[in-house]
């Protein structure tokens, strides 16, 4: 089983290499093959891992709307991913719950003001572990207040839909921590991990959200990422089985490894080139003994990929470089959410040369907006 696309790309990535070489490289793509669209049936998806919204038989988004939500596929026989997901559709409650604080009262964490609040995902989840069959994973997600812009706005006779800017009067807002636990005994087809909040307040308001905008394990150590509002890209590391204990974690300054917590304003912690800017996934590729980062540009809604490599995770990384441009939608938020999932590989495995990829496709219809996921498969030179 994979639990949606996102979370299926990490399950196999706590994997050992050989000794690093140094040496310039530059992804090249031999060929680029759309498999088609990764859909749940009963969801019409603003983004996997991000916000998702249900649809009526003619294809109209409904109310309410809720902030988050998860499914599951399978593996075909033949060992590509089944695009179908399961599991996904049956609750109108926001799977990353929200707090007492966080304008609960409602599936999308609307607020008396008008405000938002948008605890949506940024990364894939990490698995850190499967332990007598349990899988165990956990993701970071920043407390995002987000204003309203216009009001309410008519988008049929039947919907009314608040226009939301994403703009906020708190950049760097708390980061929650999320634990997620599932059974690979569990009978039911349908069951969804269970999700638990071990920290509202994992990272503290004003400070570097790590792992909100990636993580990746490889020998036993997670890797965890953050960018703040100042868009420096920061890296802190512990050992995966100490994911909840503060104490066990290591920040990269000046070079070099360092128990003390930076500042959100602290010099020599931004790893240069390490991203491209945008939202994207980091993964360890077995095949070309790298480190890599696939995504978005920091300011795009266009299906342009970019990739990055290194033979250290703390650098230096190379410049990034647009390797494919997918089908961007007719809507204004043409695509948005660009990942990689090398967990699709077959059997898991990041010794062979290629990637699945995808991104969220928004297209115009009857007044409002519908998201696909198209999956790319790149097959490298």
């Amino acid at each position: 089983m994979i639990w949606c696309v996102l979370l299926g790309s990490l399950l196999l990535q706590g994997v050992s290499s050989s000794v690093i070489s140094k040496r310039a490289f530059t992804p090249t793509v031999k060929s680029a093959t759309v498999v088609g669209n990764v859909a749940d049936p009963a969801i019409n998806r603003d983004s996997c891992g991000s916000s998702r919204q249900p649809f009526d038989s003619n294809g109209v988004p409904t109310l309410p709307i809720w902030a988050s939500s998860a499914s599951w596929s399978n593996i075909n026989a033949d060992g590509t991913p089944d695009l179908l997901q399961y599991g996904g559709g049956g609750s109108r409650d926001p799977y990353f719950f929200y707090t007492d604080d966080e304008c609960n009262t409602n599936s999308a964490g609307s607020c008396p003001d008008g405000s938002r609040y948008a605890l949506w995902p940024d990364s894939p989840p990490l698995v850190t572990s499967t332990d007598n069959n349990v899988v165990t994973a956990y993701t970071w997600i920043r407390k995002s207040r987000i204003s309203q812009r216009c009001g309410p706005s008519a988008v049929n006779s039947t919907v009314t839909l608040i226009d939301f800017s994403f703009s906020t009067p708190d950049p760097d807002p708390a980061t929650s921590l999320y634990k997620m636990t599932y059974s690979l005994d569990n009978p039911d087809r349908n069951a969804l991990p269970a999700v638990s909040l071990v920290d509202e307040n994992f990272w503290l308001y004003g400070g570097i959200p790590y792992g909100a905008y990636g993580s990746v394990i490889k020998d036993g150590t997670a890797y965890l990422f953050g960018k703040p509002s100042n868009g420096i890209v920061a890296l802190a590391k512990v050992p995966a089985g100490s994911i909840e204990d503060k104490s066990q974690y290591q920040y990269w300054i000046n070079g070099a490894w360092t128990s003390g917590l930076p500042g959100l304003n602290d010099t020599n912690v931004n790893i240069p080139n390490v991203s491209a800017g945008g939202q994207g996934t980091y993964y360890f590729s077995d095949f070309w003994n790298k480190w890599v980062w696939i995504g978005q540009a920091g300011i795009s809604v266009s299906a342009d990929y970019f990739i990055t490599t290194a033979d250290s995770i703390t650098g230096p990384w190379e410049s990034s470089v647009n390797f494919y441009s997918g089908e961007t939608g007719t809507y204004p938020l043409g695509a948005y959410t660009l990942q990689a999932h090398p967990g699709l590989n077959p059997g898991g495995s990041t010794a062979t040369n290629e990637i699945y990829i995808s991104h969220t496709k928004n297209d115009a219809y009857a007044n409002t907006a519908l998201y696909s996921t198209p999956l790319i498969h790149i097959e490298w030179n």
